[in-house]
């Protein structure tokens, strides 16, 4: 069908033009248990060129997903992160924030420390915010931020820690401080909107001027995963996101 000759001949300009996939804007997802078992070497087939993982969340829970999506995806050459869901609302002020800092890195610290295929580590800032101020709650991250770096850097490993959050949560919640981070900024469009990650962007970033990461569709259909899964997108070309998002600053992997 016309159909199939469009997308063999698109497939073998890729191959023979490899720049073009790398001029692209990468294309990721985020995962957790609740997509249960992933077909990683068909993700990556489907152009998923990277995800996060979620690690934990507080202090003392682990995702049952996140040590088998690790090493599979890598494995598959699909660049993985491991990312802490935020319980600021239960161990709360700074010294929360070190606990829970230190218990990420109790699980997540062989990848961070493994260089090559693992991304920035993330945290995930979406939990309640009663009880908080955005100068308490930017306190907050800011310490699990630097606790998570200080134990990275005690082993040798530079890192810049990613933080999750939605458009609006992020310019209500976060001061200047937060900027020091990396941005991944969570603004979905509708699936009938048809989004067009490779140009579009969201429309509010504060407290940052711009951002890294997109998360651009909240659930839709992956290859290789039966549940829906969001959407990602990196603000700029694959050596871009290699030198930024990669610990270590170089890869193995391609796009």
């Amino acid at each position: 069908s016309l159909a199939l000759i469009i997308v063999l001949a698109t497939a073998l300009e890729l191959l023979i033009v490899p720049e073009r996939a790398a001029a692209q804007r990468p294309v990721g997802i985020d995962v957790s248990a609740s997509q249960s078992s992933i077909d990683w070497p068909n993700v990556k087939t489907a152009g998923i060129s990277f995800a996060w993982s979620k690690a934990t969340e507080g202090v003392g829970f682990t995702d049952g997903s996140f040590a088998v999506n690790e090493p599979n995806a890598r494995a598959s050459g699909v660049l993985i992160g491991a990312y802490h869901y935020a319980r600021y609302d239960l161990n709360t002020g700074t010294s929360g924030a070190t606990d829970e800092a230190n218990y990420f890195w109790s699980v997540a610290s062989n990848y961070i420390a493994g260089g090559g295929a693992y991304l920035m580590p993330m945290l995930d800032v979406e939990a309640s915010t009663a009880g908080y101020t955005q100068t308490t709650l930017s306190q907050w991250v800011n310490q699990w931020c630097l606790t998570l770096s200080n134990n990275a850097a005690a082993v040798g490993v530079t890192i810049k820690p990613v933080i999750y959050a939605s458009s609006s949560f992020a310019n209500t919640w976060f001061d200047s401080t937060v900027t020091q981070w990396i941005p991944w900024i969570a603004e979905w469009h509708n699936v009938n909107a048809k989004p067009l990650p490779q140009s579009d962007a969201p429309t509010s970033t504060a407290p940052w001027s711009t951002w890294s990461v997109w998360q651009y569709i909240n659930g839709t259909p992956t290859a290789g995963i039966n549940a829906i899964t969001d959407q990602d997108i990196f603000n700029g070309n694959w050596s871009s996101l290699v030198a930024n998002l990669v610990i270590g600053g170089t890869t193995s992997l391609g796009p």
